[in-house]
């Protein structure tokens, strides 16, 4: 069969010819060579909207894609399965654990850098590839992506949010939660709320950001409070556990009213 792939920052397809019997793993290990990204980082999503692919190393590529299929390859956490799965599944977070704000830089793109943090294995260098991603997924769907949601065209967007001096909001967590399937949670500390994106999609995992104004800092827990060992965050939740909700309101009372002393 041939399939078409585009590739992190591409702007065209590229031609894949594979055998319907070869296996998950053989593939992955073909797409890394062509993307130069590690295996186990490579997240592939096809469809229309993309969906990501959840595959055992032995599942068959036949089973997976059919005969000139679009295939999204990005650098980011890999997507293998190892049995049946209704979605991600994430251990409750243990009672006395702590929020603890992960600060990240006022460079325009904090909200990447944020959003890299939690959807990245608390990665410090991938906030650009984000902006990518934004741009490939919106390209990738315009009937999804609309010129309404996105205030202006899809390819001008596109073009626009790639700039390093393009802020990031509401649109960019919108499109990063339905590409990750991780439902994002972002704490307004002026306004005391949260703001959910991603909420109604039926995701199983969630992730936190907290701003101020046009500032954003990832969110993470940490069982020492106040700790500086990032090493030791935890970044991804389930979406059922009502704990770390709760620990989130009272973390955005607790930060919001500090601002008013």
């Amino acid at each position: 069969m041939r399939l078409r792939l585009r590739l992190p920052g591409g702007s065209n397809l590229e031609a894949l010819d594979v055998d319907e019997a070869t296996m998950w793993v053989e593939f992955l290990y073909n797409v890394e060579g062509r993307s130069n990204i590690a295996k186990e980082r490579l997240r592939i999503l096809v469809g229309r909207p993309p969906q990501v692919v959840t595959a055992a190393d032995t599942d068959l590529v036949g089973s997976l894609f059919r005969n000139g299929d679009i295939l999204f390859v990005q650098d980011g956490e890999a997507t293998v399965v190892r049995g049946v799965t209704n979605g991600r599944y994430i251990t409750p977070a243990e009672d006395n654990w702590h929020f603890v704000r992960r600060v990240c830089p006022s460079d325009g793109s904090c909200l990447f850098h944020a959003a890299a943090y939690v959807l990245r294995d608390k990665s410090r260098t991938d906030g650009l590839k984000l902006r990518e991603d934004c741009a490939d997924t919106v390209l990738a769907n315009p009937d999804y992506f609309t010129q309404s949601l996105l205030e202006r065209p899809y390819r001008e967007y596109a073009e626009w949010i790639r700039r390093p001096t393009s802020w990031g909001g509401a649109i960019e967590l919108v499109i990063l939660s339905f590409t990750t399937q991780t439902e994002i949670i972002a704490l307004n500390l002026e306004w005391g709320r949260m703001e959910r994106f991603g909420e109604d999609k039926g995701y199983t995992v969630c992730a936190f950001l907290v701003y101020k104004g046009q500032h954003y800092d990832a969110l993470a827990m940490n069982q020492t409070y106040n700790s500086s060992r990032e090493s030791e965050d935890r970044v991804l939740f389930s979406v059922s556990d009502k704990k770390v909700i709760d620990k989130a309101w009272s973390f955005l009372k607790e930060e919001a009213a500090s601002m008013t002393r």
